[in-house]
């Protein structure tokens, strides 16, 4: 039990039952300090405020009181909108009694624990004026300022009703956290991985609130500086993503790759989710798998939801288990195009809209099947290529207009169909690729192998267009495509 006072600043509740801690921040340039504070809420797990961990590179955590360190393993949740999070600690301490906020009232008296100061903590009375934005904050009127944030705010009874937030104005008034939101956060915390400091701080909703926080507590000059290079940002970060995507676009992927490098360098934080996902793609065309799995992994590190940093990783997990069917390599390439289905699948999940996933995914199952079918399991190929189809099938319905796209959605869903020795319907699928894109060599490749299997005269004219328009062109079973 810490049941700490101050001289300057009376006891206000009858009892302190838990543990406040010092949060010391260390930085890159080591000239600047930083402190907040933070609180119990379990026997390993300490709440605080984001914005306390913002840019630093270690968090120190000690109680003063009693001389006791606590080692932080990492961050477990985090409410950057409620400007929470919660840290998980090696170490036990004393949590403290989380009340129910909901029941608070104006005017109650209320008592504020933090360290303004490094070498105590400070108790801070005052009064709970009432709630701001629809009950997401309490306001109330107590001698806080820096060094205060991230600790509690205690009823009579030493409980926890609120989290600090900061100062709202000069005249004292504060802004705190309900104790309610705070339970939710921490009914997140169970059998969660805990994420390193620096991981977290790259997540894109993280970076944008250092950005606001740079932004918000910066003098007028701080700001307008900050608003003019933002404005730069923009500028220069259009002018390289276009130059990046005709690169990509025409296959130059050193080219690409080198811009991509400059807008990852330059911090872009609205660009960088979809940099790093295009830079992966770019760098699994060049056969450097390790690097791309680390790119996209990094988009969807900034964010979760974003669909396309998942559709990033299928693509990557594709074009590596081609490689590894090329090289005889059959077990590892249908783990490969296993992974790269569940992460088609989770796309699809966050974009139900976007005709490509669907027909990535559907390819990918047409080559899971093919390898099914070299170790002569028919039933899961069969199965494979009839989902490859209803898959090209739903790209087609998405996607009505962009000729590119559909007719590699219809070389997907003729590709299945031969698959399974529908020729007849497969040819048909093929000639509309040849329609909308007729200087493709594998269309009229793939259909002169269906006329083939049909015994038609013409498979040849066919081969040879296809020699005629792409010498080079791959005529293995698993071919590389257009997809």
């Amino acid at each position: 039990m810490a049941n700490t006072k101050n001289e300057k600043n009376p006891q206000s509740t009858e009892e302190i039952r838990g543990m406040t801690l010092l949060l010391e921040m260390e930085y890159a340039d080591r000239s600047i300090r930083g402190q907040g504070t933070g609180f119990f809420v379990a026997h390993d797990k300490i709440a605080t405020n984001c914005h306390v961990l913002l840019e630093a590179t270690k968090v120190n955590a000690k109680h003063i009181e009693t001389d006791a360190t606590y080692t932080i393993e990492g961050i477990i949740a985090f409410d950057t909108k409620n400007d929470l999070v919660v840290l998980k600690t090696t170490d036990e301490g004393i949590s403290f009694q989380l009340s129910d906020s909901d029941m608070v009232k104006s005017g109650e008296t209320i008592c504020v624990l933090g360290y303004p100061e490094e070498e105590k903590q400070c108790q801070a009375d005052g009064t709970l004026i009432g709630f701001l934005n629809h009950g997401r904050r309490i306001r109330f009127k107590a001698p806080v300022g820096p060094g205060y944030s991230g600790g509690p705010m205690l009823n009579s009874e030493g409980e926890v009703i609120a989290v600090i937030h900061g100062s709202k104005n000069k005249r004292g008034d504060g802004v705190a956290i309900p104790s309610n939101t705070l339970k939710a956060l921490l009914a997140e915390t169970e059998n969660v991985e805990v994420e390193p400091l620096s991981t977290w701080q790259r997540r894109l909703n993280v970076l944008v609130l250092t950005v606001y926080n740079l932004y918000e507590f910066g003098r007028w000059f701080r700001r307008t500086r900050f608003i003019l290079r933002c404005v730069w940002d923009v500028v220069k970060g259009t002018f390289y993503s276009i130059r990046a995507s005709k690169k990509h676009t025409s296959g130059n992927y050193e080219s690409a790759i080198a811009i991509y490098d400059k807008i990852i360098a330059s911090k872009l934080i609205p660009l960088l989710k979809r940099v790093y996902a295009a830079r992966g793609m770019a760098k699994s065309e060049l056969g450097n798998y390790q690097d791309a799995i680390e790119d996209v992994n990094e988009a969807i590190l900034y964010d979760t939801e974003y669909y396309k940093g998942y559709f990033s990783r299928g693509h990557v997990n594709r074009v590596h288990g081609k490689s590894k069917a090329d090289q005889g390599n059959t077990k590892e390439a249908q783990r490969l195009y296993q992974e790269a289905i569940n992460d088609y699948t989770t796309a699809i999940n966050l974009n139900s809209k976007e005709a490509k996933i669907y027909n990535s995914r559907g390819w990918t199952k047409y080559l899971l099947g093919k390898l099914e079918t070299e170790a002569e399991n028919q039933v899961e190929a069969d199965i494979l290529f009839h989902e490859a189809i209803s898959d090209s099938e739903k790209a087609l319905q998405l996607e009505l207009k962009n000729a590119k796209y559909r007719s590699a959605f219809y070389h997907t869903r003729g590709a299945a169909k031969a698959a399974l020795g529908d020729h007849k319907e497969a040819i048909e699928d093929f000639n509309e690729c040849i329609r909308l894109k007729p200087k493709k060599a594998l269309y009229y490749y793939d259909r002169g192998l269906s006329k083939q299997a049909l015994q038609q005269e013409d498979s040849e004219s066919d081969f040879a267009t296809a020699k005629e328009l792409d010498p080079h062109l791959k005529t293995s079973k698993m071919r590389k495509s257009c997809h």
